[in-house]
């Protein structure tokens, strides 16, 4: 169930799908349509200290009814909320207010975190060792959900519309292919309040099994850090699970080969509240988190506002709507492929190589200042590769940021220093976002009173250029930690 949980809370990521239906249909600026986004994100990352306190205290079974309660309500009301705005636009009055649009996003958005904390603290608690593919995988189908549910959009959610120029593109005879975003919102909605419902009964925490506890009080005295490490008792629907993490060290361990630099882990003790917020690689992790997420989820909510500003450049004739829809898809697929490769390639770098798992997060940072580059010079043909390399940063950073955290500050405490840490992800978002909007706002043309249509990429380059500062200063950050770390844990051993 926890695969099915994260596909459910990746829904936001599919924003970028319909946001331009809020900006053609309802009037919107593209500030606007940037807050709706930002506001949801922020439900998803913002509340995620009370969503994985929730899912630490209480576990996953009452979080994941709170999300079902959470996700359904805000979707059909954003549904409804877009559907009542239509008609008053074609009645000539204002649209639906769009802080109310961003109010009803938000519910959706918190309905998201709740759904992914109680996914995340049952395979944190369950899979102590080889976490990067023990979570890896299940973590990878959060950035799966835009892929999945942008081809069920593509296949069961298009209406046929009359071709216009309203993208500043040239007319086509015939219909167009839209998204019928009213139903496509009620789906959301429905699925996953479902999906959530179903995971009451579904996700559970093991209990520890009796020689695991021997041996850890048996080796207690012997610890060079002692450990805070507890489990909550939840009776289990099977006395021994499936697959157990030692099953997967030792198939990592066999896939590895002979180790040339033998990984000895070590213990380390939980801390939350103020000694995490004091912690030095707390604060450089946090800062990280909100300049790499912050700038992926630029890209992820405003691909299609860049693909039109592109096309319309170009004077592109192919189907718009299905090319923004693609650009969702690759960054969904490549997000799945960065979550696989970074966790597995960080178990196998750690057990056979003697590495630590936050040598990624230089790397992502890399990736995503790559992409940055491509953003501002690519012609549409070549802005998939854009978004190839943000899927491939954001997922590789998240596929491991959760099990990074768990790992330096403890188990028993990472769902609640998770969700303190995903504040990075609410303020980047919020910044990078405002001012992606502004940027472009800024430069629309305005003939006679009336504004035009962006072309091209100077419509937005400004906003990628300090994205890329952002990504730059991350990833020398990110290495000034790898390095600290690597002290800390040569003197631990």
């Amino acid at each position: 169930m926890g695969c099915f949980n994260m596909l459910a809370s990746g829904s936001l990521y599919v924003f970028a799908l319909y946001a331009s239906s809020f900006t053609s249909r309802l009037g919107y600026s593209q500030t606007q349509t940037s807050m709706i986004g930002i506001i949801g994100d922020i439900g998803l990352y913002g509340v995620g200290p009370v969503s994985g306190f929730m899912a630490d205290r209480l576990g996953p079974q009452p979080t994941s009814f709170v999300a079902a309660l959470l996700l359904g309500l805000g979707y059909c009301l954003l549904s409804i909320g877009y559907s009542r705005g239509l008609d008053n636009v074609a009645q000539g009055q204002p649209p639906t207010h769009f802080l109310l649009m961003a109010l009803f996003l938000f519910l959706a958005g918190m309905g998201s975190s709740a759904s992914y904390m109680a996914a995340f603290t049952s395979l944190t608690k369950n899979f102590k060792s080889a976490r990067g593919i023990a979570l890896g995988i299940p973590v990878s189908f959060f950035g799966l959900s835009a892929a999945v549910l942008t081809l069920l959009a593509q296949g069961f959610f298009m209406m046929s519309t009359p071709s216009s120029d309203d993208d500043g593109l040239k007319p086509k005879a015939g219909k167009q292919q839209e998204l019928d975003t009213i139903r496509f919102l009620l789906f959301l909605g429905m699925s996953g309040g479902l999906i959530n419902a179903l995971s009451v009964f579904g996700l559970n925490i093991w209990p520890k099994p009796v020689e695991e506890d021997e041996n850890e009080n048996a080796s207690e005295d012997n610890q060079t850090i002692t450990p805070s490490l507890s489990q909550h008792s939840v009776e289990a629907q099977e006395n021994t699970p499936l697959l157990r993490d030692e099953t997967l060290t030792e198939t990592l361990a066999d896939a590895a080969g002979p180790a040339q630099n033998q990984y000895k882990p070590y213990e380390v003790q939980s801390i939350s509240g103020k000694a995490f917020f004091l912690d030095r690689d707390a604060q450089s992790f946090f800062v990280v988190m909100l300049c790499l997420a912050g700038t992926g989820l630029m890209i992820i909510n405003s691909i299609s506002a860049m693909v039109d500003s592109v096309a319309a450049k170009e004077q592109a004739t192919d189907d718009v709507a299905s090319i923004r829809a693609k650009h969702v898809a690759f960054i969904s697929l490549s997000s799945y492929t960065g979550r696989i490769l970074a966790g597995l390639g960080s178990d196998v770098a750690i057990h056979r190589y003697g590495f630590q798992r936050i040598v990624v997060l230089p790397i992502a940072t890399a990736c995503m200042g790559l992409a940055q580059l491509v953003g501002m010079f690519a012609p549409l043909h070549w802005l998939y590769l854009c978004s190839v390399l943000t899927g491939l940063a954001y997922g590789g950073f998240f596929g491991v940021a959760g099990i990074i955290v768990a790992e330096l500050w403890g188990e028993e405490t990472c769902g609640q220093n998770w969700g303190w840490l995903s504040w990075g992800s609410a303020i980047g978002g919020l910044l990078f976002n405002l001012i992606f909007g502004v940027v472009m706002d800024a430069a629309r043309p305005v003939v006679d009173g009336e504004t035009q249509t962006c072309e091209g990429h100077g419509c937005f380059r400004w906003a990628l250029v300090v994205s890329f500062s952002a990504c730059a200063f991350s990833c020398a950050l990110s290495v000034v930690m790898g390095e600290r770390q690597k002290r800390k844990a040569a003197l631990a051993r």
